[in-house]
């Protein structure tokens, strides 16, 4: 069977749907394929995403979407916590099985036509990375599809950039994550998630992003390899203040998975083809958030590949209005995910404590540079400042309004 489109877009996570959206929308005939059989099945996510960015979206979420709501992030390193609140660090909780089967059923009623079971296992190419004939592999039997623009959206472990000859070294460019949602937790916090920076998973951090008052998804990710992903997680369960809290704790479900930390590629369009989501790193670090950025890029992409079908825009339009957009959050994130990177290499207790301050934001970027050549207590001491600074804050704010009070009561006579 052959079929002719216009936009062909691999993979149906939150880049793909939202690009064969926005394509469908804009009148281009879109075909979107995923390798599952279901939509949203496994969860290889944490699950969380920040209202910072819900702005930026092309669509607005159903409340039944958002299925937690979250104040703020608490971290921890070396018995010291520093908690952040509101704007950027205020979040929600998801039920990605479900938003990911919304997000297609958007694309489907905008036009877009679904394959599921359907795996691309080759193209042909013409002109360099033109891609004029794509190869399907489904239970049926192999599909041909000559698309006039290729959306990958296919994940890490792209297959497009593989049939493009694009060495892909997950162990070099991602983190992996084990991760469960558990229930019947005693949560200290529900409405904070918590980051924890400890020697339990080289180069990267554990989590516990609360989804209820007693569930929540837990988890260690690590960047370099050395150290088994098994007993990471063991360990991290073993630190006290995570210990208490999953005492009586009953596994649901795993959701374990990769994340891109660094660039595969150096560029997002190659020919006819246009990258989007994981595949192409666009997410924001220091806590690799993808799935809101997969969304506002795939919906830039489908647009981009539907400018290009009506002869108003060339392809390279794609990349510059990601940066008209979001060109200040990615350009941000990786200064930090560079710095990031260098820090989670030294593996010590002082280069905890410098990434728990550039993670919390207390320390800057400059401080960070200078912390570097100083001893731990230093830079332990810097950090305690800090609390110290927004514990007086909040007693002061506390007289003041105690004051006002006495006022206003004396007032009244």
């Amino acid at each position: 069977m052959v079929i002719k489109c216009d936009v062909l877009v691999v993979g149906a996570g939150p880049a793909g749907s939202s690009a064969a959206k926005s394509a469908a929308e804009a009148g281009a005939k879109t075909i979107f394929i995923d390798k599952k059989k279901e939509i949203g099945v496994p969860i290889q996510c944490a699950e969380c995403i920040g209202k910072y960015l819900l702005p930026y979206l092309p669509l607005k979420i159903p409340k039944e979407q958002l299925v937690w709501e979250l104040d703020g992030v608490s971290f921890w390193t070396d018995d010291i916590t520093i908690e952040r609140t509101k704007g950027i660090w205020s979040s929600y909780a998801v039920n990605r099985k479900n938003f990911d089967k919304w997000l297609a059923n958007n694309a489907v009623n905008a036009g877009a036509k679904l394959l599921t079971n359907a795996e691309l296992v080759d193209i042909e190419i013409e002109n360099e990375y033109n891609v004029k004939r794509a190869f399907i592999r489904t239970p049926k039997g192999e599909i041909q599809i000559d698309p006039k623009v290729v959306i990958a959206a296919d994940g890490v472990d792209s297959t497009v950039l593989k049939l493009l000859s694009f060495n892909i070294d997950k162990n070099e460019n991602c983190g992996e994550i084990l991760s469960y949602e558990i229930k019947n937790l005693n949560i200290e916090k529900p409405k904070y998630d918590q980051v924890f920076i400890g020697n339990f998973a080289p180069g990267s951090y554990g989590y516990i992003f609360p989804k209820s008052e007693s569930t929540a998804n837990i988890g260690v990710g690590r960047l370099f390899h050395e150290k088994d992903l098994e007993k990471c997680f063991e360990q991290f369960l073993e630190v006290p203040q995570v210990k208490r809290q999953i005492k009586n704790g009953v596994t649901v479900e795993e959701k374990s998975g990769w994340a891109p930390f660094r660039y595969i590629v150096d560029k997002w369009v190659f020919g006819n083809i246009l990258l989007c989501g994981d595949s192409a790193n666009q997410n924001f670090k220091p806590f690799i958030e993808g799935f809101l950025p997969a969304i506002i890029c795939g919906d830039i992409a489908g647009k981009a590949a539907s400018g290009y079908l009506n002869g108003k825009t060339s392809l390279d339009t794609y990349t510059r209005n990601i940066n008209n957009k979001l060109g200040v959050l990615f350009r941000e994130s990786d200064r930090l995910g560079n710095l990031m990177y260098d820090l989670l290499k030294l593996s010590d207790k002082k280069g905890r404590l410098l990434l728990l301050g550039i993670s919390t934001n207390v320390l800057t970027l400059n401080e960070i540079e200078k912390l570097k050549h100083k001893n731990y207590d230093t830079i332990k001491n810097r950090l305690k400042e800090w609390n110290n600074s927004k514990i007086k804050q909040f007693f002061t704010m506390i007289l003041e309004r105690l004051n006002l009070l006495y006022f206003f009561l004396r007032s009244k006579g």
